[in-house]
């Protein structure tokens, strides 16, 4: 039995004529096997040993708190740590560096105040101790526009910068903003 090879159809859309012509083999085969793969899919992750995408979800969220948690020793310093801090060259160089990336645009180049307050002088809006510039470059103001640099910046880095921050007191630079706050020493 021979099959007729281009035999079109009675039915016309539109002008467009419509061939009666079997799928080639390639294009059969392959959907069989899409169906196939997809039962077997279905399958794992249902009923198998697969994990379902809620399982998935709590699985790496489960991952991220326990990176979370991993906090670097220096990330948890104390006052005196901080201070101690100050007193190295190497880290105000970083802290230098990071300063002028984040906080120079608001803050100015030397601390004198553009957007944000003046940096050198004793008045503080927000507390002027080591533990307090820190904790106020973690946490941010977000109703002065100041953001919260926790996610972005490595806990290394908030400290060095807190710590240059807190080594620009008293530098009085050229064209600082007026006083803001109240004095602390």
């Amino acid at each position: 039995m021979t099959k007729k090879t281009d035999e079109l159809l009675n039915s016309n859309y539109d002008g467009i004529e419509e061939y009666d012509n079997d799928l080639p083999r390639w294009w059969v085969i392959l959907f069989y096997l899409t169906i196939i793969f997809g039962a077997i899919y279905a399958l794992y992750f249902t009923v198998g040993p697969g994990l379902s995408s809620d399982q998935r979800l709590v699985a790496e969220l489960e991952t991220i708190k326990q990176l979370h948690h991993e906090i670097p020793a220096t990330a948890q310093l104390s006052s005196e740590d901080l201070l101690a801090l100050v007193k190295q060259p190497d880290i105000l160089a970083k802290g230098k560096v990071v300063y002028e990336g984040k906080c120079a645009a608001c803050h100015a180049p030397l601390g004198q105040g553009l957007v944000g307050p003046n940096l050198t002088d004793k008045h503080w809006i927000h507390g002027g101790k080591i533990t307090d510039i820190k904790t106020l470059i973690e946490v941010g103001v977000l109703d002065n526009g100041m953001p919260s640099w926790k996610g972005i910046l490595t806990p290394e880095e908030i400290n060095e910068v807190t710590a240059f921050v807190f080594s620009l007191k008293g530098s009085n630079p050229p064209d600082a903003k007026a006083a803001q706050g109240v004095i602390e020493e």
